[in-house]
């Protein structure tokens, strides 16, 4: 599967790429056939078994290929950047940072059921998103109000990812593992966890895979 309107796209390009051939232009024919195989590997959207447990939160985003992973986890507070939108005074969230490598799957995925209370673009720098660019990088929250409280996503623009999607809006009902929006060519994708009602499931250098890795467990879960 891909994303809608990528088989036009490559329609397209397939056309464009057979006509020099048969006029013996073979290397322009390459390089449209090459340019093909990549918006095919960029713009992939593969179906996903999606857990369904009661009271889990699944990965937003894929972190599989290469150096893409679970590469930080951290303690977060109402006073730290966005978390306003997402946590109460007094309040601490677990942020999951998951860097995506530009052959990753660009898609991320809704980590919990509920509604779509609030999204906030912020413009930013493109700075590789390999490092701490959580303040500095463009970014898009996306917070979820669902029956275990707010949980937030943030999609993070790098150096080659210039272009965020936002396939969802404020006032919708959505399902864990339903298609929240992409990044365009990899870079980082954020969940915000409430941490007194959740247990991590996941550590550092973990390969998740968006809305099949359970990231964390209501506590006293017992399904």
């Amino acid at each position: 599967m891909f994303v809608e309107g990528t088989l036009k796209k490559i329609g397209i390009l397939l056309t464009l790429a057979v006509l020099p051939f048969l006029f013996g232009y073979f290397l322009v024919s390459f390089v449209l056939f090459s340019l093909i195989a990549l918006l095919m590997q960029f713009f992939r959207d593969p179906k996903r078994k999606i857990p369904s447990q009661k009271g889990v939160i699944v990965a937003p985003a894929d972190g599989r290929i290469f150096k893409g992973k679970i590469d930080r986890i951290e303690t977060v507070e109402y006073d730290d950047i966005l978390m306003k939108h997402i946590l109460k005074k007094g309040e601490k969230g677990i942020r999951v940072s998951t860097f995506m490598s530009p052959f990753d799957v660009h898609v991320q995925r809704v980590p919990v059921s509920g509604e779509i209370v609030e999204t906030k673009y912020c413009p930013g720098k493109f700075k590789i998103a390999s490092g701490n660019v959580q303040k500095e990088n463009e970014k898009n929250l996306i917070v979820i109000d669902s029956e275990y409280g707010k949980v937030g996503v943030i999609q993070i623009a790098g150096f080659v990812a210039r272009r965020i999607v936002q396939y969802v809006n404020v006032g919708d009902k959505v399902d864990r593992g339903d298609r929240l929006g992409m990044i365009r060519f990899g870079s980082r994708v954020d969940v915000i966890i409430p941490a007194e009602k959740f247990k991590l499931l996941v550590v550092e250098g973990q390969k998740p895979k968006a809305g099949e890795t359970i990231v964390a467990r209501l506590i006293n879960n017992k399904q």
